[in-house]
C-alpha cells in the first residue's frame, strides 16, 4: 500500500485526542492489518519521519469523529496543529521567518509538497489580507472531506503564529461534492508596518530557542532510530542466516532417500537453526490411527529416552500434538503455561517446556506427521517471518519423508521383481536353482570385506540376483544340455549378458548397477565378453560378482558335471588370479573362505549344508 501522508498528520490527530479525551488507543481501531509488525503503533504514528497511507488516515479521522461526536473534528485537528505548534519545526521556521500571513500562505504552497502527496496547491490570488487557494486532490486516492477540513483548519490558524486573530475561511467549491477542486477564500487581519517589524524581531528571537529544542529532540530521535536500525539489522542478519541454512540444507534433505539417515539429519538441522533444546518427529500410523514417535535429538543422547514407544491416538482432541494433525495448523507458543497442558503427559512431565513449536508435516494435501521442538526458557516472540519459514521448512521435510517412503516402497517392489525374475530363471534351469541367491550372498560379504561403501553393497545385493537374468532368452535345451556345447550353443550363451542388460535397461538404474549384469563375464586380461573390458576398466563391483559367480559355479552341480571339491575350486580361482580374475579380489575371497566366513552359503555335496570336514582347507 502506497504511503502519501507524513506522520505529522497522524501526530496531530493523536495529540488532539490526548489533549481533550485522554488515551488515544481508540484511534487504532481497524488498523491491525496496516500496523502489523509495528511494536508501538502510537509512537510510530507520532514520529514525523514516518509515512502512512491515505486509507490509514481515513480510518483515524473516522475514529476521531466517533470518539468526539464531532463530524467536523478534522477542522479542529488542523487548527490546533498550528496553534499548539505541531506543524514541525521546519514549517515553523519557514512560516515564522516571514513577517506576514500573506508570505506565509505563499510559502505554505511549497511546504505542502514536502509533507503530503495527496494534492496540488494552487494559489490563485494573494494580497495583504486575503488569498484564494485551490486544492487539487489526486483522484486515484481514496480520500474524503476530512482531508479538506484539516486544511481549512490549518489556513484558519496561520495568522495566530503572529498573535493575530484566526483567518476566516470560506469553502466556495468542494471536490468531494462534485467540483473539480476545493477552493478556499481566506481572509485575515493585516498587521501594520510597525506590527510586522515587532513580530519579525520577536519571531526571530523565539525561533532560535524553539529550533534548538526541536533540533535536540530530533538528535535524540535519530540516535534512537540508529540503535533501533542496528537491532533490526542484527535480527535481519540472524534471519538471513537461518533462511540460508534452511536453503542450503533443503537440497541435501530432499536428495537424501535413506529413511534412517534423513530423519536424524532433519532434526539436528531444525534444532540448530531455531535454537531450541530438543526436537522430534512423530508420524501418522494409518492402520492404528495413531501418531507414533519416530526419532528425536536433544542435548544429551539419553535425554529423549522417555519418548521411546510414545504414541498418541489421533482422536484424542485434548492432546496438543493430535490437534495439530487434525487441524493441519502449526502451534507456536512462547509460554506453554497458557496452553493448560496435562501435567502427567510424558513430554510435560519430563521436559517442562516453556516455548513450543509444533509444525504439521503435510504432503500431497495430507498431514503425515508432526515436527516439534521445545526449550525450557522463553525468548522473544516468534514473528510472522519466523512462522513463514518454519512452515516452508516443515513442508520440505514432509516432502523429503514422503520421497524417502516412496523410494523405500519402490526399492522393495524392485527387489520383489528381481526375486521373481530370478525364480523364473531358476524354474527354467533347475540346475541353477539357488545360484543367483548364493552369488548375491557371497558378493555382499566379499564387498563388505573389501570395505566397499554401503551404497555399493546395496547395489550388489540388488543386482546380484539379476546377473544371469539374460539366460531367460536362452533355449532350455541349451541350458540343460549334458553333451558338449556346440559353437552355436556357446554363441547363444555368450549373448545372455547383453540380453540381460536389455531387459533391465528400462528400469533406469545407474550404469554401475547395470554393469553387473552386462560385464560379469569380462576377464581381467581383456579376453572376456561381451565388450572385452580389461583390468580396472571393469568396475570393482563387477569384479567382485565375477569371482563369486565363478566360485559358486564350480562348487555346484551342473548338467555336464558334478560339483568340484572346495580345495580344487579355490585352487582354480587362485590360479586364474591376474588373468581371468582381479588378484586383489581373489586374495580377499580366499582369506575370508579360509576363515569360514562363507560356511553357511556353500552348498554341501548333495545340495544340503556343508559339514566342517567338507570345508576344511588347511
Amino acid at each position: 500500500m502506497e504511503r502519501h501522508n507524513s506522520c505529522l498528520n497522524t501526530r496531530a490527530i493523536i495529540d488532539y485526542v490526548e489533549r481533550h479525551y485522554g488515551s488515544p488507543e481508540a484511534l487504532l481501531e481497524g488498523l491491525d492489518e496496516e500496523l502489523s509488525g509495528v511494536s508501538n503503533p502510537i509512537e510510530f504514528l507520532k514520529d514525523a519521519h514516518n509515512w502512512v497511507s491515505s486509507e490509514l488516515m481515513r480510518v483515524m479521522y473516522a475514529n476521531a469523529r466517533r470518539i468526539t461526536g464531532d463530524r467536523r473534528v478534522a477542522y479542529s485537528i488542523g487548527f490546533e496543529s498550528v496553534t499548539h505548534k505541531r506543524l514541525g519545526y521546519i514549517q515553523q521556521i519557514v512560516l515564522k521567518a516571514w513577517a506576514s500571513p500573506k508570505v506565509a500562505v505563499k510559502r505554505a504552497e511549497n511546504l505542502n509538497k514536502k509533507f503530503n502527496r495527496t494534492k496540488e496547491v494552487e494559489l490563485v490570488q494573494n494580497s495583504t489580507d486575503q488569498a484564494l487557494v485551490r486544492l487539487h486532490w489526486h483522484k486515484d486516492l481514496d480520500l474524503n472531506q476530512d482531508f479538506c477540513l484539516v486544511n481549512q483548519g490549518i489556513y484558519s490558524a496561520i495568522p495566530t503564529i503572529w498573535g493575530l486573530p484566526p483567518a476566516k475561511v470560506q469553502e466556495t467549491r468542494c471536490q468531494f461534492e462534485g467540483d473539480d477542486f476545493c477552493e478556499f477564500d481566506v481572509r485575515w487581519q493585516n498587521p501594520s508596518t510597525m506590527q510586522r517589524f515587532k513580530l519579525l524581531m520577536h519571531n526571530r528571537r523565539s525561533l532560535l530557542s524553539e529550533s534548538l529544542a526541536e533540533i535536540e529532540h530530533d538528535k535524540q530521535l535519530l540516535e534512537n532510530k540508529y540503535w533501533e536500525v542496528q537491532a533490526l539489522n542484527r535480527r535481519l542478519m540472524a534471519k538471513i542466516e537461518q533462511i540460508l541454512a534452511l536453503q542450503q540444507a533443503s537440497g541435501a534433505i530432499l536428495s537424501e532417500l535413506d529413511y534412517q539417515k534423513l530423519i536424524p539429519s532433519v532434526l539436528k538441522l531444525f534444532v540448530r537453526t531455531i535454537g531450541y533444546s530438543r526436537s522430534m518427529i512423530m508420524l501418522v500410523d494409518e492402520e492404528r490411527k495413531a501418531l507414533n514417535y519416530v526419532a528425536g535429538v536433544g542435548m544429551d543422547p539419553m535425554d529423549l529416552q522417555p519418548l521411546d514407544g510414545y504414541a498418541v491416538p489421533l482422536d484424542r482432541s485434548e492432546n496438543l500434538l493430535a490437534r495439530v494433525v487434525q487441524s493441519g495448523q502449526p502451534m507456536i507458543s512462547q509460554d506453554a503455561a497458557n496452553l493448560h497442558l496435562n501435567p502427567e503427559n510424558v513430554i510435560v512431565r519430563n521436559y517442562r517446556p516453556q516455548a513450543i513449536v509444533i509444525l504439521p508435516l503435510t504432503a500431497q494435501g495430507k498431514v503425515i506427521g508432526i515436527l516439534a521442538a521445545d526449550r525450557d526458557h522463553s525468548e522473544e516472540a516468534v514473528t510472522n517471518m519466523d512462522r513463514d519459514y518454519l512452515e516452508v521448512f516443515a513442508n520440505q521435510v514432509a516432502l523429503a519423508i514422503e520421497n524417502a517412503r516412496m523410494y523405500q516402497d519402490l526399492k522393495e517392489s524392485f527387489l520383489s521383481t528381481v526375486k521373481s525374475l530370478a525364480q523364473a530363471l531358476e524354474a527354467k534351469d533347475s540346475y541353477t536353482r539357488g545360484h543367483s541367491e548364493r552369488v548375491t550372498d557371497y558378493s555382499v560379504r566379499l564387498a563388505q570385506g573389501l570395505k566397499l561403501t554401503e551404497d555399493q553393497v546395496e547395489q550388489i545385493q540388488r543386482m546380484g540376483m539379476l546377473h544371469d537374468v539374460g539366460k531367460i532368452g536362452i533355449d532350455r535345451k541349451i541350458l540343460n544340455k549334458v553333451e558338449r556345447l556346440s559353437d552355436d550353443d556357446m554363441s547363444a550363451i555368450r549373448q545372455h549378458p547383453s540380453w540381460g542388460y536389455s531387459i533391465i535397461e528400462p528400469l533406469n538404474l545407474g550404469e554401475e548397477e547395470m554393469a553387473i549384469v552386462r560385464h560379469h563375464h569380462e576377464r581381467f586380461d581383456g579376453k572376456g565378453y561381451p565388450d572385452g573390458l580389461r583390468g580396472e576398466d571393469i568396475p570393482l563391483m563387477v569384479r567382485v560378482v565375477t569371482v563369486c559367480d565363478a566360485f559358486d559355479a564350480m562348487t555346484s552341480d551342473r548338467p555336464y558335471r558334478k560339483a568340484l571339491g572346495l580345495r580344487e575350486s579355490l585352487g582354480r580361482l587362485e590360479e586364474a588370479a591376474g588373468s581371468q580374475f582381479d588378484p586383489g579380489v581373489v586374495e580377499t575371497f580366499a582369506r575370508m573362505l579360509r576363515q569360514g566366513r562363507f560356511d553357511d552359503i556353500i552348498p554341501g555335496p548333495t545340495g544340503g549344508s556343508p559339514s566342517r570336514r567338507h570345508l576344511n582347507l588347511v
